[in-house]
Formats: structure tokens, sequence, C-alpha cells
């Protein structure tokens, strides 16, 4: 007896629909290196579009079918695997390019964790396979192989020598789906694959550097060239001690006082959204990475600009696990400055260190070894804290140097008022990041500790320079005040308040706040005529629901006085109470309808109750309307054959002729399950090549046990259904 089993294997793209890699993603290959292939469906389901999907039935297979070197993501079933750290050096050894995931049961997670803090694999996810922890895995996965490719660069000469004389090569396209000899199960037909992935040409490094320089360069003169109008120009800040960083051009006088008032249509060019822009600074630090500009120079290192898509994304893995990646390497440049006596290079590396991460278990190892060397360091130590941004270390140095008396006090001043302006500096240069993030984001307002305008006001009291807000303040006053005629327009008149108040603590002259407060007058004096007509509206929709005049007459009845109040003001917080109540009459009305078999009456009042919006109970009335005209019709009610639940597994004999010539085929049926689960009406829908599976099938289907299928009322009823059977020898 054979059996047969889905291996499916396939790209994630929709028939009928043309396959290309995103612009700004790279797709890997994750290979499932199981025996056990009913998990695969359970992670298939949750492969996306940046990945190619394979099955390998061992590791191997898998070293047998990749190139050493190559960037891949690999799910090893671990489950039962003896020797599992011989496992993780032999995939380590064959490609430190890949990103591994362990698949074990649930109770194993404490034995991968020290294996996910060496590194060695990413993640371990239990089986069964929960959705929200292998998603997370798998996109852990790909940011550690995408990190992983950016440190190590593409795979190089000797590897690519090495896998030619091996005769392997990163694999063809997708493997098709198929059913083999070794198990029983039923499945879907496959879907053919493009198979071009092969021909995709490389384009060349510099093209690639030349085109994220030339989008990088046009952002930033965008965001420095940009001139809105219609806007103030704000008054000098308090104290302009200090400046951030090169600021705006300041934009030419905009129209008058009283055009100002009104949003200017179209006027300034749609900002680029905070995902493109968080997109373009990763891969332009794994760039950075590739060609060893760590953390200088300044503004262009892979410091630099991880940094800086972690402010716009917090919560960006590539970024984050670039940032670790970037340490490992400047702990190494740790070690060897310090080892060739290069003091100044070794510090800077360490307080990188330290800034990153300031509970990395390695520094304390690297802080003994210089403190033995303190005395040949002299103030180098301090000055790389600060340059570093490790202000709280910078401090605590200069009080263990005045406690050692270890300087003089000329230099212990000098040190002093060195950290205290880059402290002022850093805190202008972060505040000014985040306003001009919160611009991008549109966050103007709220919430009031992380939005624009708190943040203006920040920088301002810390004494960022004129020129640095001039530019800024001029665009965030031209948005509020757009906000502001949209809140007129769409009648809140609170928010248009909070809005005028905000405006004038940034400077806006008073003709502007004349105009606007004179629009947010004649908006309140319509709100309270508005109001009262809502209030009589409500009060017409309560007394009819007393009365039962539920939908008659047409112009005087409860759903009629509903949608007028719902069409004046759709935000009235009365809305949600009185449409419930309308809905569950509605319904009741409908439920009444059935049970006198009036079926097209119930199904119009269901209809408007559902126009009402989605319940429980209409849901619940409409399952037992279908049942009941179901019923009415005499037609068994068709489901799909994985609604079902199986009470026995589908067992299939490949007919011996046909496995020693190795014909493959497909075979359609039709069957009823009958109230007791038993499968009867056994109909052969399609059969190609005809005379040869429908038989072998049929009797397979016979065998098949359900659990009965039940109408609303949970009585048991037959069901139609069918199954495609797909017959393949294993090759």
């Amino acid at each position: 007896m054979t059996n047969a089993t889905a291996k499916q294997n396939s790209t994630s793209t929709p028939a009928g629909e043309e396959s290309s890699p995103p612009a700004k993603k790279r797709r890997f290959d994750a290979y499932l290196v199981t025996l056990d292939d009913e998990l695969w469906p359970q992670v298939a389901a949750h492969l996306t579009q940046r990945l190619n999907h394979r099955q390998i039935d061992s590791i191997e297979e898998l070293v047998n079918a990749t190139s050493p070197g190559e960037a891949a993501i690999v799910l090893w079933d671990a489950r039962g695997a003896a020797e599992q750290s011989d496992v993780l050096a032999r995939l380590a050894a064959h490609s430190p390019r890949f990103a591994v995931v362990a698949l074990d049961v649930a109770d194993s997670a404490s034995g991968w964790a020290q294996d996910v803090d060496r590194g060695q694999i990413v993640a371990h996810a239990a089986v069964p396979i929960d959705a929200e922890r292998i998603a997370a895995a798998l996109a852990s996965a790909y940011e550690e192989a995408s990190a992983r490719l950016a440190l190590l660069g593409e795979v190089t000469a000797r590897e690519d020598r090495g896998a030619n004389r091996d005769g392997r090569g990163a694999g063809g396209g997708p493997q098709i789906a198929v059913f083999d000899d070794g198990a029983a199960e039923a499945g879907q037909p496959e879907v053919p694959s493009g198979g071009s992935e092969g021909k995709s040409s490389r384009i060349p490094l510099l093209v690639i550097v030349g085109v994220l320089a030339i989008v990088l360069v046009a952002g930033v003169a965008y965001m420095l060239l940009r001139r809105p109008d219609a806007v103030p120009t704000l008054p000098p800040a308090a104290d302009a001690g200090h400046a951030a960083k090169p600021a705006a051009p300041a934009a030419p006088a905009g129209p008058t006082a009283t055009e100002a008032t009104q949003p200017a249509a179209d006027s300034t060019p749609p900002v680029a959204g905070v995902e493109e822009k968080v997109d373009a600074l990763v891969t332009a630090a794994q760039i950075a990475m590739r060609d060893r500009h760590f953390i200088e120079p300044a503004d262009g290192s892979a410091l630099s600009l991880y940094r800086g898509a972690l402010l716009l994304a917090p919560g960006n893995g590539e970024a984050q696990q670039g940032l670790k990646r970037l340490s490992e390497v400047l702990v190494g440049r740790v070690q060897s400055a310090l080892d060739e006596k290069q003091f100044e290079a070794a510090l800077q590396a360490l307080e990188t260190v330290r800034s990153i991460d300031p509970s990395d278990p390695r520094l304390s190892a690297l802080d003994e070894r210089i403190a033995k060397m303190r005395d040949e360091l002299g103030p180098a130590e301090i000055e790389a804290a600060i340059n570093a941004q490790n202000f709280e270390r910078a401090t605590q140095l200069i009080d263990q140097a005045v406690h050692a008396k270890s300087m003089s006090e000329a230099k212990i001043a000098q040190l002093r008022e060195n950290l205290r302006r880059h402290l002022a500096d850093s805190d202008v240069s972060r505040l000014l990041a985040l306003l001009d993030a919160r611009l991008d984001q549109d966050q103007l307002l709220d919430p009031a500790n992380d939005s624009a305008v708190g943040y203006f006001a920040q920088a301002r009291k810390a004494g960022a320079m004129a020129s640095d807000l001039q530019a800024r303040g001029r665009e965030l006053v031209r948005r509020l005040i757009q906000d502001a005629h949209k809140a007129i327009d769409e009648r809140r008149v609170a928010d248009a308040d909070r809005i005028s108040a905000a405006l004038r603590t940034l400077g806006t002259p008073p003709a502007t706040m004349t105009g606007l407060q004179r629009d947010i007058g004649a908006a309140r004096a319509q709100q309270v005529q508005k109001q009262s007509d809502q209030s009589r509206m409500i009060d017409l929709v309560k007394s009819r629901l007393a009365l039962g005049n539920v939908l008659a007459p047409e112009n005087d009845s409860a759903l009629y006085y509903l949608a007028q109040l719902r069409g004046t003001d759709p935000q009235n917080p009365a809305l949600a109470e009185l449409t419930k109540a309308v809905q569950s009459q509605i319904l009741a009305q409908a439920g009444n309808a059935m049970d006198s078999s009036d079926l097209t009456l119930a199904e119009a009042l269901l209809q408007q109750a559902s126009n009402l919006g989605s319940s429980a109970e209409a849901d619940a009335l409409a399952q037992r309307l279908r049942s009941a005209k179901t019923a009415a019709s005499g037609a068994l009610r068709e489901v799909a054959e994985n609604s079902l639940t199986r009470l026995r597994s589908l067992d299939v004999e490949y007919p011996s002729g046909a496995l020693q010539k190795k014909i493959q085929g497909t075979v359609e049926l039709g069957y009823v399950v009958t109230p007791k689960g038993a499968v009867s009406d056994i109909k052969v829908l399609d059969a190609n090549p005809t005379g040869v599976f429908e038989a072998a099938a049929t009797k397979a289907i016979s065998r098949l046990r359900y659990k009965p299928s039940v109408d609303d009322r949970g009585k048991p009823i037959a069901v139609s259904t069918k199954m495609l059977v797909i017959f393949r020898p294993s090759t």
C-alpha cells in the first residue's frame, strides 16, 4: 500500500500576477528542513512574498542544495535531534549568512535561549505552530539575514568557486507541490512556477551606491529648499547661543495676514512617507557597514544612519540588528587598537559601543583593561566619552580625575566646559530632529509631550538659534492653520480652539489670529443651532420607538429620524445607543416573520437591520434564514471539505499498474456527508486520465468519517462537499 502526501513549495505570488521583488527589499530562499509533511502547511501560511519557499528533508540535503556562504533563512525542525550543537556548527561553517529558526516543542524554549544569545539561531518557535510567534520569528530571521548580508557582503569569489566545484548552486526556481507515495492526504492542484529566478541580472555595486546617493541628496535638498508660504515670521528665540545644525533657508515673505487664514491648496509637495525614509536610511547604513564607514563621517556613518532610522521608527528591527552588528565590529576594533597603543581610536570605539548598549556584557572587561592603562590615556578617555555622547560616563570620569588629582584644574575646567557645550548642542539637535520627525508624521499637536508643537517649544527653550527655528516654525504654523480650518469645516469647534491656542504660543501675527477667531465664532453659532436640531431628532427617535413605529409611517418612523440624525451629525454620541435600539426592534420583527414562515418579509427586514451595522444577533438570524431557505428548497447545503471535521484520515491505495509505469493524475469527487457523518452518493466529477485512478479515489473517500454537521438549532443534517485527489509517484 502506498500513500499520497502534499509537499507544497512555491512563492507567495497570486496566480495570474507577475512576480517582481520589491524595490527596497531583497528576496531570500526560506528552507524548511523537516520530514514531517504536516508541518509544512502550518509554516507556509505565514511566509511572505519576500521569501522563496522550499522544503528539504534533511540537513545533509540542505548542505548539498545550497552554495557555501549563501544568504538564506533556515527553519529547522529540531524535534528529537540528538546533536543539536553539531548541526548548528555545521550550518554556521557552511554559510555564516544563514539565519536559523529552530522549530521544537514548547517545553524546549529555555534550552534554546543560550543559542539565541550566542547568535547561533535567530529564534525558537514552538510546534504546533503559533501564528503570532512564527510570524515574529520569520520577520526577525529576514532582518538577521539582511544584516548578515550587509556585514559580510555577497558570496565571495572563493566561496563561489567552491560551490561550482561541488556542483551546487543557490538552487533553481521554487519546487513544485507534489503527492508522493509516502503518506495519504488530499490537496489542491499545483500552481506552476515561473522559474525566472535564476535569470535575474546583477546590478553593479557602483550603480546601487549612486542611485541611493541621489535619492538621499534629493530628499535632503527637498527638506532644505521647500519654502512654505502663507505663514508669519516668528520672533527670535530667547537665547540664540547654540547652533544645532544648518537650518533650511528662510522663506520669502508670503501673502498678507488676511490671506494666511485660508489653507493653501496644494502649495507644498507631499512629504515623503516615514516608512520610505526609514528604508532609505537602513539601506544606506548597510552600504556604510559594507564599506567600513562604521562611525565616520559623522553624518554618513552606519552609526548615524541606523540611529536616524530608529529616531523615526524606534521599533525598526533591521536598524536594531544593524546596531548590534556594529557593536560586534567596534568591540574588535577596541581590542586591536589597544594592542597597538592607539588609545584615541580605542576609546572612541569603546564609548560608541557603550552608547549603543550600556548593558553590553563585554564592556566591563574592556573597562578593566583601560583602567590599568589610565596613566597613558590622560584626558583622551573623557574626550572620547563626550564625543560619543556618553555624558553620564564623561561626568563620572571627570569626577574620578578630580578625586585622584590626575589633571590640572585648568584642564578639568576645560573638560567641564566642553561637556556642557556638547550637552546643550546634543539636546538641541535631538529636539530639532524630533520636531522634523513629527512634522513628517503630521503629528502636530497630539500627544502634547510628543508633538511638533511640544518639541518646537522645548527647542526654543533649550536655546536653538532663530535660523534653526524660523523655517520649521513657518511650516508648523501653515499646517496648523490648515488643520484649524478643517476643524471649522467639520464643526469641531473645540479642536479649532485648541489649535488657535497653540498658534498663539508660536507667535502668529494678530491679524491672522483675528481672522481665525472670526471663523471659529461663526462656526460656534452654527453649532448651537445644530445642537438644538439634534436634540429634537433624538427625542423623535425615542418617542417612535416607544410607540412601536420602527419602520412606518415611512416619513415619521424611528428609522427615518435616525437617518436624519446620522446625516446631520455622524459623530453624535447618542447615535450608537439609538442605532442599537432600532436595529434590535427590526431584528425582532424579522424573527417573528421567520416563525410565521414568511421568509420574504424576514429577508427584507434583515437587510434593513444589516444596513445599520453588523451584530452577532443579525449574523445568527441570517444563518437561520439561509438554513430555512435551503430546507424549503429541498436542496442540500454545500460546504467546503476543509470546513468539516474528519474522524478518520484519508487512506489512498496507489494503483500498482499506474505506480509501476509512474503514471500521475487527478480525480475530483463529489459526495454527501450524512447526518451520522458517513459518506454516500459518491460521484466522479472529473478524472485525468480517465479509467486509471477513479476506483482507488472512490474507495478511499468511501472510508472517510466526519463529525456530523448541524443546523442553527443544533440538529444533525446532511451536507454535500467535494474533494480533489492528486496521484503522483515519488521520485
